[in-house]
């Protein structure tokens, strides 16, 4: 507080000091005092010689209370898919005029912000970070009521990792194999093989033939005569559809021989081994 006396700054008080002395002359002097926020006491005192006047001074503090000009929350979803992009944002009522700073941050710290930095809403990358939980938290601030009014919100999101189905390729599979015998016994195997595409429409009968390389296959048991004749059966008395059967020669080997594949749909037909 400054102190004058006749109009005249003879000193002030200091910190926290609360006593000021001051002699002046026998007589009528005015004495005035201004506050730290500007405020005046003034007032004319009588001094006489030899005696101590005292002038004490009650200071009145007043407080006025005013509501913070903002409160606001962070939105977030409970949970994403992994891949997906998220949307934290702040919302709440803002007074008029007010401009409001935001900062921000998320964790695990491979999770990416993409844009929105320094806004009020955020984007963030969820990309490998499936069965993780990323934290949002945003400090919001207005520079001017920060140490009363400054808001830290945080909220959640759980990022669950899809199940991936494997791609089950399809493979042929083989049906059944036999050396060449009298055409009865044949036809019993080829009457099997139709009741699987039977059961089977979608997939297609391929048959492998081999040359007998002994004198008695070589001379009675021809491969391309079997296998025309194995065709003729399974599309005239067993009904199959000739779009669904393929026959082919692999080779020599000691007796005449059937090798009956099944190829699904999707599958590649077997390959000489």
């Amino acid at each position: 507080m400054s102190v004058y006396i006749d109009g005249v700054e003879v000193g002030r008080t200091q910190g926290n000091q609360v006593k000021f002395e001051r002699t002046v002359t026998p007589g009528i002097h005015e004495v005035k005092i201004v506050g730290a926020e500007g405020k005046e006491f003034v007032k004319t005192y009588t001094f006489n010689r030899g005696i101590r006047n005292c002038v004490c001074l009650k200071t009145v503090t007043n407080t006025t209370e005013k509501n913070c000009p903002y409160d606001v929350s962070i939105q977030g979803p409970e949970k994403v898919s992994e891949g997906d992009l998220i949307t934290f944002a702040v919302t709440g009522p803002v007074e008029s005029g007010t401009t409001l700073n935001y900062a921000w941050r998320v964790s695990p710290s491979a999770a990416r912000i993409t844009s929105g930095l320094g806004t009020s809403a955020i984007t963030v990358d969820t990309g490998d970070l499936g069965n993780q939980t990323i934290e949002a938290e945003v400090v919001v601030t207005d520079g001017v009521y920060d140490a009363q009014c400054s808001q830290r919100q945080v909220v959640r999101t759980f990022v669950e990792r899809p199940v991936v189905v494997p791609v089950v390729t399809p493979t042929p599979y083989k049906f059944d194999e036999w050396d060449a015998k009298a055409f009865d016994d044949d036809k019993a195997r080829f009457d099997n093989l139709a009741i699987e595409l039977q059961n089977k429409p979608d997939s297609q009968g391929y048959v492998i033939m081999y040359q007998g390389t002994d004198p008695r296959n070589a001379r009675s048991r021809p491969a391309e005569k079997l296998s025309k004749r194995a065709l003729d059966y399974l599309v005239k008395t067993r009904l199959v559809s000739p779009n669904r059967l393929q026959f082919t020669n692999w080779g020599q080997q000691l007796y005449t021989r059937y090798e009956v594949w099944i190829v699904p749909p999707g599958a590649n037909p077997p390959v000489p081994r």
